[in-house]
Parts: C-alpha cells; structure tokens; sequence
C-alpha cells in the first residue's frame, strides 16, 4: 500500500538525519532513529576468518557524491567493444531540496553514476565498494526482528537469538494462516541487482539473498564471505553475457532486503545499455541515444525539514481497519484469501489516490511542479536537438515507487498535438513477433497510455521538433486506486531545437516508422513461448493487512511485540494454487531471507531443456501493485494488455487493484474481485539456482511481499 508502508520505511531510515547538523558525518544518515535502533550482540566475534584483521583496520573513507546537477544533461558513459571491467564505490552526500541525503554509484570522478554500456556476447564485471558507515552503537548489527522497542534502547531488549521473537503461523479459521510481518531497519549493508538481465543467479552473480556487503567500519558479526569478496565491504560481480541476450535498456540498483526501497529512493541507480547490431545500424545513420533515469524521493523534502509524523497522522486517517464484511465465492475469487480485514478506504476516497508523496528527478535533476499543469517552460528542465536530428530516447523508471505514463506533445505556432510514441523496446527487449522479427511498435498514448511501473523500461525515437516549435516530454496522471498515493501529471522536459553549425538541416522528413533504421536481426531467446501448452499452472495472491491484525492472529514464540506499529501494514506474495501441488498447505507470510525452509516454488527441468509455466497474479488489495521476477523476461498474456495484438514481453508488470464494493459499515469501501494478470514463463537452463520475484514497489518487497524459486536441473 503506498501510504502506510511508506511512512514506516521513512520513518524508519530518515527522521534522525533530518534532525542531524550540517556539521554532522556525510553518513549520519546510516543512524536513522539516533537512540531509538536496538542492536543485537554488540561485541560479538565476527564469523569470518578475517575478523581479527579488519575490526582493527581504519574503515574506508565514505565517497562523496557528485553535486546535485541544476539543468538537464545526458548521463555519462563507460564502454569498450569486449568484456568490461568497472569498479563502483557506494557513496552518500546531499540530495535534491533540505536535508535530503543522497546515495550514489561513484565511478572514478563522474558527475553521476555511469551508464554501463557493454556488447552482448562479453563479459561485464562489477566490483562494488560499498563506503557507507553504520553509526549505530559500536557499529552493531541492528536488529532484524519484530520486537525492537520504538523508544530509547534498554538494556537487555534485543533477544540472544531472533528466533525467541519470530511469529508462527496463526489459527487458520476459515483462511490461510497469516504470520505477521519482520522488519528491518537500515545499517549500512547493501548489494547489487542487474535488473532484467538473464545471467545465472549464482553468489557472485547476480545474487541478491546471500550476498551481502557490509557497512566500511562493520563490528558486529559477519556471515561467511563468499569467494568474490575480497573483504567484508567488497564484492564482484561477474556477468557473462549471453550472446543471443536481447539488446536493449537495463539497470542496476540496491537490493539488500529490507533497505532496497530507503537505498533505491535515496539514488542508489544506474543504467546498463547492452548494446547489438540495432546500436551500430543507427550510429550509421546518424542517429544518437539518450538515456534518461527517473528517480524519485519523498516530496515534503524539497521544501520542509520538519518532522515527518504529521504527515503520517494526515495519512494514517486515510484508512480504515474493517470486520465483518463478507463476499461471495465467484470463481475469480479465492474463498480462502481473508478479505474482511484487508486494507480498505472510505467510498469517498478517489481512486487517484491520497496525498502526494513524491517528486522525481530526471538524469538527477529536480522536475518541478506547480499548482497548475503545465507549468511555464521556465520551470522545466530542457535539452537541445538539431532541427531533423533523430534520436533514440532510453526511458528508465528506476524510482522506489513511483509509475511514469510517458507521453510526447509537440507545440507549434501555439498549438499543441500528442506525438505517437514509435516504440523499439520495451524492458530492454526489442519489439518483435513470436517469430523474432523486430518491428517497431507505434502506440498513440491518448488511445492507449502506456503506464511504466517501478523499474519498467521505453525505448522510443524522437525527432526534433522544427523551428520555433516545442517537444515535450510529460507523465500523465497515474490513478493507483484509493490506498495508493497521488501521482499527478508532470512535465519532465523540454526539448527546443537550434540549427546545425554550418546551418543545414537534416532532412526532416522521417521514414516511415523509421524503418531506415530498424535492425534486421532476428530474437531467438523468447521466441515461440506461445505456441505449447503450458507443464504447469499456478496461481498468485497480493494481499495487504493492517499490522495491528497481523500481530494478533500471529503465535509469537516469546509474546507479541510491546508497540505494534499502528500506522503499517504487512505486505504478502503467495501462491495459492499451483498444478504440480506445491504449496501446499499454504500460509500467508513475508519474505524471510534467513528462513532455511525450501523456496516457495521449485521447477524442475527434468533433463529438459526448458519448461513452460502460465502464472496467474492476483490482487486483492484496493492499488495498483506490480510484479518482477529475477533472470528472465515473460508475456503478459492479459488480454487488456496487449498493445496492437501483441502479448507484450516484460520482466516487470502492473496487476490491477480489486474491484471496490460496499463494507457492511456504510462510508467504506472494501476490495471484491481481484484483478489479475495472466503470464506465460520460460524456465530454461542458464537459470538453474535459487533468484527471487516480488512486487516491484519497493517497500512493499521490503514489507515482505517476496518469494523464493529454485530452478533445477534435475
């Protein structure tokens, strides 16, 4: 739910630097509730051989972010034609508006964090230095459990063990046992996740459950390393890149559980171009790239510094915690999924939303907003083309929780006309048939608005607009359903054009649909994923409850927590039917990284070498909620989906929130019919190992709302 869950995460990771000085540490913000974290095993000897050593060593010194950039500018780029090596370091320094702290990927001494653009068929290695400072009590461990104290620390108040705290399952009654959720609060450790590629999922790859890079000056234990680190606060990461791997826009982000959403939000992003024949056939003709990163951070930072809690008062009355309501069985429905006590709204509540809760940047730099849209060109960011130029623009949503409705709009002589988007990937995968011939996709967004959700990825060209006239590039206005948060339409740039130096012009009449420049190529790793029958068939659920009746339906093994935390919500991802029969019996429980049960789903290839799967994810929650898996990609087989006749292939998908309906107490609105998304999923063999899916919307991935899979040879 965005609204409960954030004001939590915030709550949690940054009122104690909002109070800090200026003359405090760059990495105060590492000390998120001063003497509120509670710690667990202060002094304890570190696991790892090396122990002894490194407490004694003198920390890394933390890496200073770049200035936050005024104007528009295209990012920075690091390349070569074969395998690439580049080292990163995980920074921190002021953000965007008053007190708002920043985390960044520091390469050498860019002014922003690279675009890391390597030749598929090579090898992209990544060495991480995370530089961050943990500022709690002797630089402990904080405690990743449920009972950690809301007010000044006690002696004593952390558990020896955790699993002294941890819930079990609740009665059943006539639903799923539901476990309440188990926080995390923020201690500096971080890792890394290449969003959308498909490389193995082993540790030292893109693995994001043991992998784990301490804060610089960690004390407390330290789990064993794995062999791609070569201390405690660094690890490689090593990619092979295959050479049939769909060339297009992908990214990197944070991804340790339990702070990805506080590190993603605070600019702990970059972008990744695999590049492949489409790229050389347009540097042929001309035609450039833009890559352009959306982020986004807490609005009230721009302007205020004070403390959040009124804010979380205004937004805890949104919403109510309702009993009694019943709904029929309907065949959509799952008649197990509580729904009396999920989540609900007042029936006077828009479904655009309640309060506005954050404001982004493009290429790090502040998109304005106004009371009115548009606002005056003044106060949007802008960019120059050369009148003719082409180019292809690379759109990146790799905000926390924030979607992006792309939208053109050309003025001229003072006239304004939606553009048609003329699309050439998506998620990083080139347009093309179930045949693998690539096309370009032409989608006129007043007919069908394309909504980009947390980490989705445009690739669409552009011309310059002519002489004298304007091209602007807008988000519309995004309706999240009535728990979600107002995301109002937004001007993110501008673009004016200027004559060429010897005053030509590239001739302005475009090809039609560009195919000068479409590349011949054919796909051949997510071809033909429609065309059998799927092996198996399971079925997903969202679902989303107040934490104070989480708590008490859970069986604590040492009581339930002394404060349960009125104004959160526990967030849940769980598979409810599946035709192999695994999952069975089923419980409603968060993620647990630490759990050494079995994944959630395991596939088995079976000396296969591939298997196909259809996932129906359901939402039962009153927002919009979006759904990634780790590794590959997949095709939305929703039929309200497709764009032009085509089952669009994502690695990030919205789910469409519940119908609303009437509770028995009048005034609120409850959810009835789930919305679905119906997905086709190829497991093949360079996924063998253990990755993760979730809803995208970070802090409800960090809320809980994640699942293990293993894919097996076998």
């Amino acid at each position: 739910m965005m609204g409960i869950d954030k004001v939590a995460g915030f709550g949690l990771f940054f009122v104690g630097f909002f109070a800090a000085t200026r003359a405090e540490p760059v990495d105060r913000f590492m000390d998120p509730l001063g003497a509120r974290i509670c710690f667990a095993n202060a002094g304890a000897s570190p696991d790892s051989a090396l122990a002894a050593g490194w407490a004694a060593r003198t920390p890394t010194t933390p890496v200073a972010c770049p200035p936050v950039p005024t104007g528009y500018g295209s990012l920075p780029s690091v390349t070569g034609p074969g395998d690439l090596s580049v080292p990163l370091a995980l920074g921190t320094g002021a953000g965007v508006g008053t007190n708002n702290p920043n985390l960044c990927f520091q390469y050498e001494s860019l002014p922003a964090a690279p675009v890391i653009r390597v030749v598929r068929g090579n090898t992209l290695t990544v060495g991480l230095t995370n530089t961050l400072l943990n500022t709690g009590t002797d630089n402990t461990e904080n405690c990743t459990i449920d009972n950690y104290p809301l007010g000044p620390p006690v002696s004593g108040t952390c558990p020896p063990t955790e699993e002294q705290y941890k819930a079990l399952p609740g009665p059943d009654g006539k639903f799923y046992p539901i476990q309440a959720d188990i926080r995390h609060l923020a201690d500096g450790t971080v890792n890394l996740h290449v969003h959308g590629f498909s490389v193995s999922a082993r540790p030292c790859h893109d693995e994001v459950v043991r992998s784990t890079l301490y804060a610089a000056n960690w004390a407390a234990r330290i789990k064993p390393l794995l062999p791609c680190q070569s201390a405690p606060n660094e690890l490689t990461y090593t990619y092979d890149i295959p050479a049939d791997h769909p060339e297009g826009l992908y990214w990197y982000h944070a991804h340790r559980h339990g702070q990805a959403f506080s590190e993603t939000m605070m600019g702990a992003t970059g972008a990744i171009v695999i590049e492949g024949e489409a790229d050389a056939l347009r540097a042929a003709h001309g035609v450039t790239d833009d890559v352009m990163v959306v982020r986004d951070f807490p609005a009230s930072y721009v302007t205020s510094t004070a403390p959040r809690m009124p804010f979380w008062d205004v937004v805890a009355q949104r919403y109510t915690h309702e009993r009694g309501h019943t709904e029929p069985a309907s065949p959509a429905v799952d008649p197990r999924i509580d729904r009396d006590n999920e989540l609900s709204c007042k029936t006077t509540d828009p479904d655009a939303g309640g309060e506005e809760f954050t404001h982004v940047t493009l290429n790090g730099a502040l998109v304005q907003e106004t009371a009115q849209f548009p606002p005056p060109d003044s106060q949007v960011l802008v960019k120059t083309m050369t009148v003719g130029e082409r180019q292809l623009w690379r759109l990146a949503n790799s905000t926390a929780e924030t979607y992006i409705s792309p939208q053109l709009v050309l003025s001229v002589n003072g006239t304004s006309t939606v553009q048609p988007l003329v699309i050439t990937a998506m998620d990083g995968v080139p347009v093309h048939d179930d045949n693998g011939n690539r096309r370009n996709l032409v989608v006129d967004t007043t007919k069908h608005p394309l909504l980009l959700a947390t980490a989705n990825r445009l690739e669409f060209l552009v011309h310059a607009p002519p002489a004298g006239g304007t091209l602007y590039l807008d988000s519309q206005q995004v309706i999240p359903g009535c728990t979600g948060d107002s995301m109002p339409e937004r001007r993110l740039l501008r673009v004016v054009s200027t004559q060429a130096k010897d005053g030509s012009t590239v001739a302005s009449a475009a090809p039609k649909n560009d195919e000068d420049i479409l590349a011949k190529g054919v796909e051949t790793q997510y071809v033909h994923m429609l065309d059998t029958a799927p092996d198996v068939r399971r079925v997903f659920a969202f679902t989303e409850y107040s934490h104070p009746f989480t708590v008490s339906k859970s069986i604590w093994i040492k009581g339930p927590p002394a404060n349960p935390r009125a104004n959160i919500a526990d967030f849940y991802l769980t598979q409810t039917r599946a035709s192999d029969g695994q999952g069975k019996p089923v419980s409603i429980r968060p993620f647990d990284p630490h759990s050494g049960a079995d994944p959630d789903v395991i596939i088995h290839l079976r000396g296969q070498k591939s298997v196909t799967e259809d996932w129906i994810i359901q939402n039962y929650t009153l927002q919009l909620h979006n759904f990634h898996i780790h590794q590959m990609h997949f095709r939305d087989m929703t039929p309200a989906d497709r764009i032009d006749g085509v089952a669009p292939l994502l690695d990030t998908v919205n789910v469409p929130a519940a119908t609303r309906v009437p509770s028995s107490e009048a005034g609120v609105d409850v959810p009835g019919v789930p919305g679905f998304v119906r997905l086709r999923l190829q497991f093949t063999r360079k996924m063998v190992g253990t990755f993760v899916f979730h809803c995208h919307l970070l802090a409800h991935e960090d809320g809980g709302m994640m699942k293990r899979i293993q894919v097996l040879a076998d």
